[in-house]
């Protein structure tokens, strides 16, 4: 191929790529970007995505946490039962109400469960999704405030007490 050619062969190819990348800029819609062509030869890389940012860390707020008439599991995946006390016997009043076993252990009547969905220090905010009494364990936003000199979550306006929590401070 003599020089002419070649010349022009390399303004048909220019051509199409400009032609390319009008018709490109003209069907983009706002926000749009044209990646540049690369050169014969050049090896090119894929845009990096975003890191996997790794699930919240439950661990300090994982386990059993109870009081005076009220339980609560925390899992590491941050799901959550509270059982709370209703203070009345379901012989003599409508569910939600508490029961007595033969053996004499109180099965509480209010029963919710929901999920943690992020943790920041001594905070976890999460929601509860469903409950059989509402009035004690309402559904929605939860925040579970931890003191960790005491062992305690403090969570709609009661406390939850570790297992090395101060005598006292749940009963």
């Amino acid at each position: 191929m003599g020089s002419t050619q070649a010349a022009a062969a390399w303004s048909r190819i220019g051509a199409r790529r400009l032609a390319c990348l009008v018709l490109a800029a003209m069907a983009c819609s706002a926000g749009c970007a044209v990646a540049p062509t690369p050169a014969p030869g050049a090896t090119t890389l894929a845009p990096s995505s975003p890191a996997p940012s790794s699930p919240p860390d439950y661990v300090d707020f994982t386990g059993q946490w109870g009081g005076h008439g009220n339980v609560m599991n925390v899992a590491a995946d941050g799901t959550f039962t509270m059982r709370q006390r209703t203070y009345a016997f379901c012989d003599e009043n409508p569910p939600p109400c508490d029961s007595m076993g033969v053996d004499g252990v109180i099965t509480s009547g209010a029963v919710a469960q929901g999920t943690l969905e992020s943790v920041s220090g001594t905070l976890a905010e999460g929601k509860i999704t469903n409950s059989t009494d509402t009035s004690l364990l309402p559904t929605g936003p939860v925040t579970f405030t931890l003191d960790t000199a005491n062992n305690v979550i403090e969570a709609l306006d009661r406390n939850w007490c570790g297992p090395s929590a101060p005598p006292g401070v749940c009963d």
